[in-house]
């Protein structure tokens, strides 16, 4: 007899349904979580009493504001994960005076402006989040502080793993066990970039998406500055992605320029550029993978990468051009890259031609690799298999620089939500002071947002 869901266990059902929740994200109009209580009586039981299915929890729009006190009383215990949407809540700070905020364990703010997210990060600066673990600050625009700006977090944020935002770092308090940090179109001065980095010593993944180049338009002729190294001991994975397609004077070197790592594992680049200047001269004497992005050799200078050949074990190619300048063999006749067992490479469909794959044929005279390509290139690959072994990629790119951790979810319309898909639901599936009326059409929801009167509901937000 086939098993139904009456038959699975408990805890595996649990699994699968918190898997479908941190699925889901934040798009739906309605938390996943309460769909899935809606399927039969029996598993509306068993996720009623399951308090890690409650400990996600979203503020973008008024449904669910007035869901607040649902989710923090059946999460129970839980670390919670909390999202907020600045277009949809004008009463952010009272809520966060009350708010379980002990129970943090993650913390998405997402809005089009940073003046409304330094408005709440103002409220919360002092507070105690013992638990926090991550922190992401997504707002549709660059921005800069100054000194006057809080601290994020400075009242404590030991437990502090990972942090995702834009822009400047002038705002950031000292992380000390800060471990992964993701900055998308950094702009900084030298002295700022040093005292980023040495406010985390254990820092092991830096990711600078976009970065920006500072420009002294004030001082036509830049006297050069003597400016020590800036160590990053810790650091182990490091990823950049350049905006400007060339390097600025050498007498305006930019911070990273000083940037020391000197126990790097990762190295990742993205952007062709004719010069790589910030990277050259560097000792990576740990270097071991090498991921290429977003770059023609056509375009670029393939000098730096090819210095680093001899150390580099994986090679990752997303979206590169000019190909066999990296992999040709030098003037004398020697195979640049002697200890590589693994090349990872990707295009996107319209890029399989046989004039982009034609480098594999040199492939022929290396030691045997795993060749990790696009399954698009199947028919591209015949002649190589004898030589190496041969996988297939997914589409996802390659990387750890991802256009989506600065792309939030925005609420979807309710316009676009059918009716039907919540009628014949009823009030059943709720506790008798747990009817939040999720059927509201976009008529009703307008007139949740007309009016003062949000102060009722935060009554009894604990």
């Amino acid at each position: 007899m086939a098993p139904t869901l009456a038959t699975i266990p408990g805890e595996l059902i649990i699994q699968i349904f918190a898997t479908l929740i941190e699925d889901s994200g934040d798009e739906p109009r309605e938390p996943a979580v309460l769909r899935l209580s809606r399927i039969c009586e029996s598993l509306r039981d068993l996720v009623l009493t399951t308090p890690v299915l409650w400990s996600r929890i979203r503020l973008c729009s008024s449904q669910d504001m007035r869901a607040v006190n649902l989710f923090l009383r059946r999460s129970q215990d839980c670390l919670l994960d909390v999202y907020v949407y600045l277009d949809f809540l004008d009463h952010f700070v009272h809520l966060v005076q009350t708010y379980a905020v002990a129970r943090w364990r993650k913390l998405t703010i997402q809005g089009p402006l940073w003046t409304e997210i330094a408005a709440i990060l103002k409220e919360i600066v002092e507070i105690q989040t013992p638990q926090l673990k991550e922190v992401r600050l997504i707002t549709r625009e660059r921005f800069d502080c100054n000194e006057h700006e809080p601290r994020l977090l400075s009242g404590g944020a030991d437990a502090l793993r990972t942090l995702t935002m834009h822009g400047c770092v002038g705002c950031l308090s000292p992380f000390p066990n800060l471990t992964r940090l993701n900055i998308f179109r950094l702009l900084c001065t030298y002295e700022e970039f040093r005292d980023l980095i040495q406010g985390l010593p254990n820092l092991t993944t830096l990711i600078l998406n976009r970065l920006l180049d500072r420009f002294d338009i004030e001082d036509p002729e830049p006297v050069a500055i003597p400016r020590s190294t800036i160590e990053a001991s810790a650091l182990r994975f490091f990823a950049v992605g350049f905006t400007n397609t060339e390097l600025i004077s050498s007498s305006e070197r930019p911070p990273l320029a000083f940037l020391s790592m000197p126990n790097l594992e990762y190295l990742e680049v993205s952007g062709s550029r004719t010069d790589y200047g910030e990277l050259s001269g560097k000792s990576f004497p740990a270097l071991h993978t090498l991921c290429l992005r977003n770059m023609s050799f056509q375009a670029s200078d393939a000098t730096l990468f090819r210095s680093l050949a001899a150390k580099i074990i994986h090679l990752q190619l997303n979206d590169v051009r000019g190909v066999e300048q990296l992999l040709e063999p030098d003037e004398k006749g020697a195979l640049p890259w002697p200890h590589l067992q693994t090349l990872a490479w990707n295009l996107s469909y319209e890029e399989t031609s046989d004039e982009n794959c034609s480098w594999l044929e040199n492939l022929s005279t290396r030691p045997r690799l795993i060749l990790k390509i696009p399954e698009a290139f199947k028919g591209n690959v015949s002649a190589v298999r004898q030589y190496h072994d041969v996988q297939f990629l997914s589409d996802d790119p390659l990387g750890l620089i991802r256009a989506k951790d600065f792309v939030g979810v925005y609420p979807a319309s309710i316009e676009e939500e059918e009716d039907s898909d919540f009628s014949d639901q009823g009030d059943y599936f709720y506790e008798d002071d747990d009817n939040l009326d999720f059927e509201y059409d976009l008529e009703d929801q307008m007139e949740d947002y007309s009016g003062d009167d949000y102060d009722d509901d935060w009554d009894g937000v604990v």
